[in-house]
Formats: C-alpha cells, sequence, structure tokens
C-alpha cells in the first residue's frame, strides 16, 4: 500500500520536476532606436551636440541618452510602446539683443519592434523666444 502511494505521488510531481528543467533567455531583445530632432525653420540653431532625449515605455521606464552633432539620439532598448520628450534651453548671446530659446517636442505612442525594418522616431521641436537679461 506505501508502495502505491509513492508511486502515485510520483506521478503527480513528475510534470512540475520537468517543468523546473525548462530553460528561459533572460535577457530581453534590445532594438536599435533613432530619435532625430526636426528643429522649426526660424530657428537661430540648428541640430547640435547634447541636446537630452528621453523614451519612456509603457511599463513607465525611462531611457535617457543625447544627441549627435545632426541631432540624432540613438537607443537599444526592448520593443515596446515608447513616448518620445525632449526639451532644451539655447541661450542666444552673440547677437546684439540676447534672447532665450525653449525647445520642446513629443511623439507619443512609437511602436518599436524587432520586426520592424527601421525604427526611426523624429520629434517636431516647438520654439518659444524669450527676451535674455544677464
Amino acid at each position: 500500500m506505501q508502495t502505491k502511494i509513492i508511486s502515485i505521488v510520483l506521478v503527480l510531481l513528475m510534470p512540475l520536476l520537468l517543468s523546473c528543467c525548462t530553460h528561459y533567455d533572460e535577457m530581453p531583445q534590445t532594438v536599435s532606436v533613432r530619435v532625430l530632432l526636426a528643429y522649426p525653420d526660424n530657428s537661430p540653431t540648428g541640430p547640435y551636440k547634447g541636446a537630452r532625449v528621453e523614451l519612456t515605455n509603457a511599463n513607465a521606464s525611462t531611457f535617457v541618452d543625447s544627441t549627435d552633432a545632426s541631432g540624432v539620439a540613438t537607443f537599444h532598448v526592448p520593443g515596446g510602446i515608447y513616448s518620445a520628450v525632449s526639451a532644451e534651453v539655447y541661450l542666444d548671446t552673440v547677437s546684439a539683443v540676447h534672447y532665450r530659446y525653449l525647445f520642446n517636442g513629443r511623439a507619443d505612442r512609437q511602436i518599436v519592434s524587432p520586426d520592424s525594418t527601421t525604427n526611426d522616431i523624429t520629434i517636431s521641436l516647438t520654439m518659444t523666444r524669450k527676451r535674455y537679461w544677464n
């Protein structure tokens, strides 16, 4: 009788023991994403190195990078739905009247997928100008 009970318990526990041996890849696959900043036509500056860009996914994970000299920030992130944001202040101290230019823009609901041929996101920036007093 005791041998029969042990046999039944082993048969019931066998699926559990086999499922414990399954191997899962713990590293998520990352995707290369390029975020391009598009400056307004009347902007005193064009793309420059060091503009801050943030990517936030649906889980509220935020990835931060800065642009290169051509205004492009490159990320390596897991696939998902992202919002891309950029906000920068540019101080014009060269011209006779000094201005502070505020650039900001957002691109929401951007799908990033390893199956996509390109994962480029363009943020169209808006500009506000204020007089800058030292």
